[in-house]
């Protein structure tokens, strides 16, 4: 028997995803590529799993074969797949499982190397069988637990994060806290719609249930509507397409841009235009957007043409008038200095606030991404500054829960340059952030500062 087509395209993305591709991209190129009469929902899984989990996976390869993970890639991935199917799929028995990672290693030339895959994937076998538990992840768990061992070490491996990581979480959230980040960092995301400001999430919600989509509002976040089922995604742009006032974002996104704009109160009244230094792929520049007067253009920048093709699809599918598109790099904005109302800064950074969407993201971080991440994000910051007209607003955001990329950059700013000074909401904070397993959203974190009314023209050079 030959190895699956649905298991040999996912080692192929999966290695594809070990080389630096993204795990999104990847599940396209996956769906693509597989026969209409197999199940790509299950590929999908297959593959997400088993490069979430990694972690968790070499430390079973490490307990059974007495070695660390494999050097070969291919096999590493084989494993992977092999040990998410056994301990996860239901409906895959064990013998399939192990067979089919054998038969995936002579595929890819290595049959000396099936003797140790079966080993190890038997040995895992073995070992749930006598366990005699309904779950086979409750049968395996008490090989993580070390009760003389390093408690980071421990949530690192059960939760599959890098330990560096797992380890500066500790000291800030406690283990308690690292433990429920860690645990919802992993759990399946829903997707979320946002209902833009001049649409109603009333009527929104009764075309989608015409449309067979039914939703829930989300408690606490007015124009949030989460899906209560999965829908593919071809059924899920046809409910965009039918309804313009519709666009796919976590419910924390949505409240970051309300905040930041006093629930846009804040531009109500501008007369200037509005900047979005990196748009794509849209959704805080469509909020913005919906939120201006007419007359108001919102400028959407990024730095990279192909990104804005994002933005662009949004949008248009949206309606949405007077949003230029500006392919440029954000920390040398070709425009005008002091003639902005406002510079939404969303700028780039770990990721680490919404890692249950990109799983692949945890294992290409290292503590100097988050050093050069702040680097950038402070000469965004001064680029933004310098666009501002006096009195004008500046938006500072990251999906970040990372202090590199978030207070020391603003703190870092406001001792730099005396023109901007803290924005407070009504309760004194000119700063918030959104802990994902607190807020049940994805995680942020958020700025507001303002250009002094009596500002010099030039915002970096005081007096």
């Amino acid at each position: 028997m030959s190895a699956d087509i649905l298991r040999r395209r996912a080692l192929d993305a999966w290695l594809a995803v070990a080389k630096g591709r993204t795990l999104e991209g990847e599940l396209s190129r996956l769906r693509r590529g597989l026969p209409p009469d197999r199940d790509a929902a299950s590929a999908e899984e297959l593959l997400r799993g088993a490069l979430q989990w990694q972690a968790r996976y070499d430390h079973l390869i490490h307990h059974f074969s007495r070695h660390g993970a494999p050097s070969d890639p291919v096999i590493r991935g084989v494993l992977q797949l092999a040990l998410h199917q056994l301990l996860t799929s239901r409906g895959v028995p064990a013998y399939a499982a192990v067979h089919q990672a054998g038969e995936l290693v002579r595929a890819a030339k290595r049959p000396r190397a099936v003797g140790y895959v079966n080993a190890v994937l038997q040995s895992v076998q073995r070992h749930v069988v006598a366990a005699g538990v309904a779950d086979p992840l409750d049968a395996v768990h008490d090989l993580f637990v070390d009760p003389e061992g390093d408690p980071v070490a421990y949530l690192a491996a059960w939760w599959s994060h890098p330990e560096w990581l797992v380890r500066r979480w500790q000291e800030c959230f406690g283990d308690a806290e690292t433990a429920q980040l860690l645990a919802y960092a992993n759990t399946p995301a829903p997707i979320t719609l946002h209902v833009l400001p001049g649409h109603d999430p009333a009527i929104a919600r009764d075309r989608l249930a015409d449309a067979g989509a039914a939703t829930e509002p989300v408690d606490g976040y007015p124009r949030a509507l989460e899906l209560t089922a999965r829908h593919h995604r071809a059924e899920l742009a046809g409910f965009l397409a039918a309804d313009p006032g519709l666009l796919v974002q976590d419910a924390g996104a949505q409240a970051v841009i309300d905040w930041l704009t006093r629930d846009g109160r804040d531009l109500i009244d501008a007369t200037r235009p509005v900047v979005d230094l990196c748009a794509a792929p849209g959704g805080k520049a469509a909020h913005l957007r919906a939120m201006l007067p007419a007359a108001v253009p919102l400028v959407a920048m990024d730095l990279r043409p192909r990104r804005l093709k994002r933005v662009r699809e949004n949008r248009d599918r949206l309606r949405l008038d007077g949003m230029p598109l500006l392919a440029g790099d954000g920390t040398r904005p070709p425009l005008r200095p002091g003639t902005c109302a406002a510079v939404l800064i969303d700028g780039p950074c770990s990721g680490t606030g919404v890692g249950r969407h990109h799983p692949e993201g945890r294992w290409r971080l290292r503590p100097a991404t988050l050093e050069r991440n702040g680097a950038r994000l402070l000469d965004l910051v001064r680029a933004a500054a310098e666009l501002l007209a006096p009195g004008g607003r500046l938006y500072y955001a990251t999906c970040s829960l990372e202090p590199e990329e978030n207070e020391d950059v603003v703190a870092a700013f406001l001792t730099a340059c005396g023109d901007l000074e803290p924005d407070p909401d009504a309760d004194g904070r000119h700063e918030r952030v959104w802990l994902p397993w607190r807020t049940g959203t994805d995680g942020f974190y958020a700025a507001r500062l303002r250009r002094r009314l009596d500002a010099e023209s030039d915002p970096n050079g005081g007096s």
